[in-house]
Parts: C-alpha cells; sequence; structure tokens
C-alpha cells in the first residue's frame, strides 16, 4: 500500500506543477484548445518511444481486446482534461485544483455501480471527509464564475470515468504479459499514443496549430506525462478510489505553490491571499491527511 501512496502524492505534486503552467500557457501562450492539442502532440512522442522500447521485450494483447477500454480512458479524459483548462482559463489553478477532490465521491458511485465495489461505512466517512477537505481548501469569500463551475463539473466527471476505467486498462494488458510495473508503463503508453494519434488528426483537419505554439507547451507536458507514470501505478497499486483521496493533496500542493507565485509578484497566474485565507487552505490539509489514514485502516 505504501508504494501506492508515494506514486500517488509524486503525481499529485507533479500535476500541480503542471497545473501553472497551463495558466502560463492560456495567459501567454495561446487557449485551451491549443493546450489540450499541443500537449497531447508532445505527450504522444514520449509514449512512442516508451512504447517501443517495451515492444523490444513484450508483445502487446490483440488491440480487439482492449480497443473499447482504450476508447473510454482516452475518451472520457479528453472530456475532463478540455473542462480544466476551460476552468483555470477562467479562474486561478490554485482555486480549481482544490475543487477535483470533488472527484471521490463520483468514483465511489461509479464504482459501486460499475464495478461492483464494497465500500465499508468508515470508507465512505473518509471520502466525505477529503470531500469536505477539498471545500474547505477552496473557501475564499469569492465566487469562483458559474462558467468555471460548469467547466469544473465537466473535468471531474470526465475523470472519475476515465480514471476508473484505467485501473480496468491495467488489468487487461496486466493479463497478458503479467510483468506488473511494465504493465502499467504499457497502458499509460498506450493511452496516451492514441492520444498523440487524435492530435494527428486533429491537426491536419483543423490546423488549429503553429510551430510556436509547441514550445511553450514542453514544460506542462513533461510534467503532465511524468505525472501520469506515476498515477497510473497509484491506481494499479491501490485502486482509484484511494488513489484519488491520496491525489486530494494536489490541493494544497497547488494553494502553497499559488502563494509563493503571487509572493513573487507573479498575480496575473495567481491572486495574493491573505494569511487568514492562506492558512485555513492549509489547515484543510489536516482534513485530507486524515481522510487518507481512515480510508487505508477502515
Amino acid at each position: 500500500m505504501i508504494p501506492g501512496i508515494l506514486c500517488g502524492l509524486v503525481a499529485a505534486f507533479a500535476q500541480s506543477i503542471s497545473y501553472i503552467y497551463s495558466k502560463k500557457y492560456i495567459h501567454r501562450d495561446g487557449n485551451s484548445f491549443q493546450l489540450l492539442i499541443a500537449s497531447h502532440l508532445i505527450t504522444g512522442v514520449f509514449a512512442s518511444v516508451l512504447l517501443g522500447l517495451l515492444l523490444l521485450a513484450n508483445d502487446l494483447p490483440p488491440f480487439r481486446d482492449y480497443w473499447l477500454l482504450l476508447l473510454a480512458v482516452d475518451g472520457f479524459y479528453l472530456v475532463g482534461q478540455m473542462g480544466f483548462f476551460m476552468a483555470v482559463s477562467r479562474t486561478e489553478a490554485s482555486r480549481v485544483a482544490p475543487l477535483l477532490g470533488v472527484k471521490i465521491i463520483f468514483i465511489a458511485v461509479f464504482g459501486v455501480l460499475f464495478l461492483e465495489n464494497g465500500i465499508s461505512a468508515g470508507q465512505w466517512g473518509a471520502v466525505l471527509l477529503c470531500f469536505g477537505g477539498a471545500l474547505l481548501s477552496n473557501w475564499s469569500g469569492k465566487g469562483i464564475p458559474f462558467a468555471a463551475v460548469l467547466w469544473i463539473l465537466c473535468a471531474v466527471v470526465g475523470y472519475s470515468l476515465s480514471d476508473i476505467c484505467i485501473k480496468k486498462l491495467i488489468e487487461c494488458v496486466e493479463l497478458e504479459n503479467g510483468k506488473g510495473v511494465l504493465s502499467i508503463i504499457t497502458a499509460a503508453s498506450l493511452a496516451y499514443f492514441y492520444l498523440g494519434i487524435f492530435s494527428l488528426l486533429i491537426i491536419a483537419f483543423m490546423r488549429p496549430l503553429k510551430i510556436r505554439h509547441l514550445k511553450p507547451a514542453l514544460p506542462f507536458s513533461c510534467f503532465w506525462f511524468a505525472a501520469m507514470l506515476f498515477l497510473f501505478t497509484s491506481f494499479a497499486l491501490i485502486g482509484p478510489l484511494f488513489g484519488n483521496i491520496v491525489q486530494s493533496v494536489r490541493g494544497i500542493i497547488a494553494v502553497i505553490l499559488g502563494a509563493a507565485l503571487a509572493r513573487l509578484h507573479l498575480t496575473e497566474y495567481e491572486e495574493k491571499l491573505p494569511y487568514a485565507l492562506l492558512f485555513r487552505r492549509i489547515a484543510a490539509a489536516l482534513l485530507i491527511c486524515v481522510s487518507i489514514v481512515i480510508f487505508a485502516l477502515a
């Protein structure tokens, strides 16, 4: 369990940094759609290299065995990612990230409905406690624009459904080669390789990008792809629900990073927070950490 938690924490940290770069890109270099396409073109290149190395020693299962799961992982993820980019284009990333903790409610419900998962009363309590921590970390007295709220909801639902399918995709690949971590990396590489193909098709038909849009997307893409490798590993080891409870820590990390940027007078990315509000958001980390312990012990 500890390796899965550690992988989830590393993923949360890498995602939090990527959120800052996404805000920077949308603010200076392009729009949400351009970042969506550019980042997946770049991560598609990373994935193709990894996949090529893996294929030197492993055989992929027949495409017919996993194409539907792969489509679900990538399709729901694209909905979530676009929702997130649209949300951060309307408000600060440090305000959006904590609200992604709402995912655990959806994942718990979807897991019961679609995967027949059993969740104890104590674990439900941990889920609700983590949800409360996510809301507390975002409580600031300043309303989030209604459009941003709708895009956050879109992101939460899309990410939640994708996360559930990630676990199933890893299991499908693992049945074929049984190589543990290699199976996880294979599943992640497959998902992002086909997202890269999707980006190429969009570029071919719509031409939404120019060369100048690619370089600024590189920092976001690097941190995001690293986060996804650790996230896939976390989900494989401890499951998508517990993995997302651990991931909720990213909201606190994003708040701290946002406060640091504001103190450096980079207020075009993050607003400067009063100390009382900053401490209130950080205090929410205690609720999230307690929820992780409760879920693990329940």
